[in-house]
């Protein structure tokens, strides 16, 4: 079975495996075969210094410390621009994810990253919290990390979503804003008016 996330609004609990809705699945995708002389399939390789072939797979990226010895990722600690130590986003299947209401300006204001379908066995609670247009919102981790993404539970009245991102900061300008009336030179819409094309 899928590993399931288990989320709580106002004392409800609902549990929902989430699958990443994927561009390829809707729409399909198109790939780029190359065969030799003799009808074997290339692979794609790199060249090095001009004369070393690298297949792929053949090189990857090492975190050194300052005795250039290699460190792996989970050795690493996060500090934030003060200098103080900050810890881990957990992920969102290490404990139970509280929803809190939001508004459609925040969902809008997302730059989306990922697009998740919730399945659930009963699907009935969580479409019912969510009907009338209404937003939850939680953050995002699929993994343990030291920054969360913005998350949002929407629904098109049959289906969940997860849609993730980040907030973006967004300045508008409304029509009550540096508002200036049009005053119309009247002399000079008399000089235009009397124009003579003939002249030209």
């Amino acid at each position: 079975m899928a590993r399931q996330a288990e989320f709580i609004i106002n004392g409800t609990s609902i549990k929902a495996e989430l699958k990443k809705v994927d561009r390829k699945k809707i729409y399909g995708w198109s790939s780029v075969e190359v065969f030799d002389e003799n009808g074997s399939k290339c692979k794609l390789a790199s060249i090095s210094d001009g004369i070393h072939v690298l297949p792929s797979g053949s090189s990857s990226l090492l975190k050194f410390n300052d005795k250039g010895e290699t460190v792996s990722s989970s050795d690493l600690v996060g500090f934030n621009q003060n200098g103080e130590k900050v810890e881990k986003v957990p992920s969102i299947y290490d404990g139970i994810i509280e929803l809190k209401e939001s508004t459609i300006d925040d969902y809008l204001s997302l730059a989306v990253k990922t697009v998740y379908q919730l399945n659930m066995e009963d699907d009935t609670t969580m479409l019912s919290l969510l009907k009338d247009g209404k937003v939850l919102y939680f953050v995002f981790n699929y993994r343990a990390d030291y920054e969360g993404d913005d998350a949002f539970l929407i629904s098109n009245g049959e289906t969940a979503f997860v849609v993730t991102g980040k907030i973006a900061d967004l300045e508008f300008i409304g029509m009550n804003d540096n508002e200036k009336e049009l005053v119309l030179n009247e002399e000079e819409s008399s000089e235009e008016d009397e124009l003579d094309f003939a002249m030209f």
